[in-house]
């Protein structure tokens, strides 16, 4: 029997819920209005880095929930989500790319290209809403 952590799931990926909101709401803003505004910008940040974490987190739950192979990478956790067929390839490129950016807000946090990420948080948003009910496809067909 796998023993998932779904509580931590849960939590993580209410609070992501709550982060994708946000980002909505901010690129509902248009690009010009969020570069004039540093505070739109920051909460942008915050929000993106936040729902990045989230992807994360609950891969790792999943992974070794499920005893699946270890990752090497932050990416590493998005190609298994697609081996194990959690997320979709689409959903899978779509994931890499907005992972990958975690770099800029937590390494590179000084130099985050703000248009960069205001153009990836609008391509990313349709997807990372996609995630949640794939996790939980997913948990569903796999626990009960």
């Amino acid at each position: 029997m796998y023993d998932v952590n779904t509580k931590r799931i849960d939590e993580v990926l209410d609070q992501m819920s709550r982060m994708l909101a946000l980002l909505e709401t901010l690129t509902a803003r248009g690009k010009e209005a969020l570069l004039a505004d540093e505070i739109a910008l920051a909460a942008m940040e915050r929000a993106l880095h936040l729902s990045i974490e989230a992807v994360i987190d609950t891969g790792n739950a999943l992974i070794d929930g499920f005893i699946m192979r270890d990752p090497g990478s932050y990416a590493d956790i998005v190609e298994i989500l697609r081996d194990e067929t959690v997320v979709s390839d689409e959903q899978a490129g779509v994931l890499a790319s907005v992972v990958e950016f975690r770099r800029y807000l937590v390494n590179e946090y000084t130099n985050v290209p703000q248009e960069a990420m205001i153009a990836l948080a609008g391509r990313g948003l349709p997807v990372l809403r996609q995630f949640e009910p794939a996790v939980r496809s997913y948990l569903e067909k796999e626990l009960f």
